[in-house]
């Protein structure tokens, strides 16, 4: 198995990237925040991929792991800061009180997405609050069963908020800073991606562009029973709000 998260393109290779004036953002307008929970085996490859596609804004935010994530993203000297709250969404809030950039990229700290895609989503801002990386390419790398469960959770969200997404759980995206600020928390786990597609589609506006996904490092903490019900229940929460 590669582990090492090198990128299966460069960005040299995107088309139209050569062109700024194709670009609406840059990468010194981001913060790429990526949310750790004992990932002692994936987080020096995630950051060393970030900062080697020339992201100097990274923010570490640490769940209370148990092993060794924290001295191996202090190796880097990339910055950490402990989570407040409880799950995913707490790791988001905490981020949101200390980014100064006027967006920031979510990035699962497990090696599965590759920083080389991250640029690809920044023409879309123009006319977006949320960008959503939509996996595409790699989808072997998810369970039948977790594909199965995120098409039929699409198929629900699309109806009931009159999207056309294919990828909501997906684990990397980018958000205006100052719009997140609004969204009204009200989840702790893998739901808040849902919670947040909701309050940008009665709200915002949003896009996807197509990513690649790479094999996993280290322990799944999705329990795909147990989330995926409660994403369901969000849906329908955040639909009858």
């Amino acid at each position: 198995m590669d582990t090492s998260c090198e990128p299966t393109i460069t960005v040299q290779e995107l088309v139209g990237y050569g062109d700024n004036e194709l670009i609406p953002i840059t990468r010194d307008d981001v913060t790429v925040v990526i949310p750790t929970l004992n990932e002692e085996e994936a987080i020096s490859h995630v950051l060393e991929d970030v900062k080697n596609h020339g992201y100097k804004n990274i923010l570490v935010v640490d769940g209370d792991s148990s092993d060794n994530t924290v001295n191996q993203v202090k190796k880097h000297g990339v910055e950490i800061i402990r989570q407040r709250g409880k799950g995913k969404t707490g790791a988001i809030e905490t981020a949101l009180e200390h980014v100064s950039t006027p967006y920031f990229v979510l990035m699962d700290g497990d090696c599965t997405y590759g920083a080389e895609d991250i640029e690809r989503l920044f023409p879309l801002m123009v006319n977006s609050q949320l960008v959503i990386g939509s996996r595409s390419s790699g989808r072997e790398n998810i369970t039948y069963f977790n594909r199965l469960g995120n098409w039929v959770i699409n198929k629900v969200f699309n109806l009931l908020f009159d999207t056309s997404l294919s990828d909501i759980c997906s684990g990397l995206y980018i958000l205006e800073t100052e719009f997140a600020r609004n969204i009204p928390f009200e989840t702790e786990g893998f739901d808040v991606e849902v919670e947040i597609a909701a309050y940008t589609a009665r709200n915002g506006a949003i896009s996807e562009e197509r990513i690649d996904y790479h094999p996993r490092l280290g322990v799944q903490k999705l329990s795909p029973i147990r989330d995926g019900v409660r994403i369901f229940i969000t849906i329908l929460r955040q639909y009858l709000r």
